[in-house]
Formats: structure tokens, sequence, C-alpha cells
């Protein structure tokens, strides 16, 4: 099973909130998209987000988000023959099960579908305000 880092590991449901020492963090409602960011030679896939809103010991208006998945194997990505990518500015939803002892997790992202292994899931989190392209100013 995949060793969670920065969050609770969550059910085999898609969930769109995640659970961290700071509280929920909802991914769907409360942050827009960013960079979606393949690493070969870390073998990392990470999606990056701008969450808007207050969290918990923070003046910031918004922060950096970052998913990093760890450690990944038998990545597979879907885009619509007629992607258009601002229908991929939200988090959809993220399910995790598990396969013979092996963590997969199925990534909605819009017109975005990932499906993966890992062997990690990190949330980490800027807290510096972010503009509306997703960028630590």
């Amino acid at each position: 099973m995949a060793r969670f880092i920065g969050l609770k590991p969550f059910p085999a449901l898609p969930v769109i909130e995640f659970e961290t020492a700071g509280g929920l963090m909802d991914l769907h409602n409360m942050a827009d998209l960013g960079d979606l960011i393949i690493s070969p030679q870390r073998s990392t896939l990470t999606i990056r987000f701008v969450h808007y809103g207050k969290l918990r010991g923070s003046d910031a208006e918004s922060h950096a988000v970052e998913l990093e998945f760890g450690e990944i194997r038998d990545l597979k990505m879907e885009l619509p023959a007629d992607y258009e990518p601002r229908a991929a500015e939200t988090l959809e939803d993220i399910a995790h099960r598990e396969v013979s002892g092996q963590s997969y997790f199925d990534i909605d992202m819009g017109d975005v579908k990932c499906t993966l292994a890992a062997e990690t899931l990190t949330l980490r989190v800027s807290d510096v305000d972010c503009p509306k392209d997703g960028h630590p100013s």
C-alpha cells in the first residue's frame, strides 16, 4: 500500500477533500488546476494547484498546493480528440484502490484522466500568495 505524506489515507471512493494536519483541503471547489508534471528521472507525477481561501495558521489568501505521486508505474493518460485545456481546470476526483498489494490511483481532471500505480502520495502546501496563473509570486 502507498505511503501518504502530508495527508491521511482515503477510502476506495472518489474524493475531492483531503484530510491534512491543518484540516480538510478541498481541491475541487476551492482550487484551480495549474500544472501536470511528469518526471521520468524522478519517477513522479506532480499536479499543481492554486488553493483559494485561508488555511489554519496562514494569512495568505491563496496557496500553491502540490500532489506528488512517487515511484510511479503503469501511467496511462487519456485526452479526448477534441481536447480543450479549459475543460481541465479543476480536479473532479481521485480514487485510490489496492490491487495485489499495489496502490493504484484514478485521477479525473475533466478532459484529462490518469491511472497509475504509486508507492507514495505527498501533499505539499506553500504558504505564499499565488496569482491566477498558478505560479507563486
